[in-house]
């Protein structure tokens, strides 16, 4: 396959058929490849836009390692028994679905709002992961520009969503996050109901997520006085080469992550800004292969 051209025939798609029940959930899930598991955790809004782009733009993956993608609690098919989930909450359902699977350790690949999962998941549950590939976790910001940045972008998306317009909404708030050309990445790279399911989940993105994560406690600037252990598994930091240009915040996060875990590796994703694995799924699939096969499990 050309690592230029993203073309794969009409429709590309990853069927979750599989489902599992959670605290206060139920969850779909499949199981990709063979070889070392790795569990992925996906963004708010797009259930599809981790596993689909990365593993069918980058199959080589599959190859060696088992790939466990599930559908976040209320995303697409998963179900929500109650009004609210915590970002900790979340993180356990990640563990849920390992221990569901007889998996005691994993690699995990988390992005976005699915990194802050990922990333509380390393904090609440360090055994279980063996190593972590962070795609720009979307930590609070704390920095002037990223604090406004951020609030008004989810201030423009709000409005649009009290409205009614769910789907005007969800696109906006990723076009202000992501820079106007994310948007026809997903076009060029996720399945093509998304915006479809987008909509659907809108409810989900902005009265469970957007609130789970404004309640989170966890702060960087306090993150030493928060956090007992720091997790010392391998971590690999990944950011867009464009994501700090489209939305200021993610330099402040990557520098965090650097400095406060001496252990940290970062990557660099060419040609993209916060939708890295969407925008360029081969390179984002060649950082996790090198960082795999670097940190192998014995």
């Amino acid at each position: 396959m050309t690592s230029n051209t993203l073309y794969l025939g009409r429709e590309w798609k990853i069927e979750h058929d599989k489902r599992v029940k959670v605290n206060n959930a139920e969850l779909e899930y499949t199981v990709l490849g063979k070889g070392e598991p790795v569990l992925l955790i996906h963004c708010t809004s797009i259930a599809d836009g981790l596993v689909t782009p990365l593993l069918r733009f980058y199959p080589e993956l599959l190859e060696r390692y088992q790939f466990i993608s599930y559908h976040r609690a209320g995303y697409s098919g998963s179900t929500l028994e109650k009004d609210s989930l915590s970002i900790e909450e979340s993180a356990e359902h990640a563990k849920q679905v390992l221990d569901h699977l007889g998996i005691d350790k994993a690699h995990v690949i988390a992005y976005s709002f699915g990194g802050v999962v990922g990333f509380q998941f390393l904090l609440s549950y360090p055994e279980r992961a063996h190593t972590a590939v962070l795609l720009e976790p979307y930590l609070p910001r704390e920095s002037e520009a990223g604090v406004k940045a951020n609030m008004d972008a989810i201030t423009s998306a709000f409005e649009l969503y009290k409205k009614g317009d769910k789907r005007a909404a969800a696109t906006q708030f990723m076009a202000d996050v992501c820079g106007p050309s994310y948007l026809a990445s997903v076009d060029t790279t996720c399945p093509l109901d998304t915006w479809e399911k987008v909509e659907q989940c809108a409810d989900v993105t902005f009265g469970v997520d957007f609130p789970a994560l404004g309640g989170w406690s966890f702060r960087m600037s306090e993150a030493d006085a928060m956090v007992k252990n720091k997790p010392t598994m391998p971590v690999l930091a990944v950011m867009g080469q464009d994501s700090e240009a489209a939305m200021p915040g993610f330099r402040e996060t990557q520098r965090f992550l650097l400095d406060w875990l001496p252990q940290a590796e970062r990557a660099g994703i060419i040609g993209a800004s916060h939708g890295m694995q969407i925008m360029n799924p081969f390179a984002v699939g060649e950082a996790v292969q090198a960082f795999f096969a670097k940190n192998p499990m014995r």
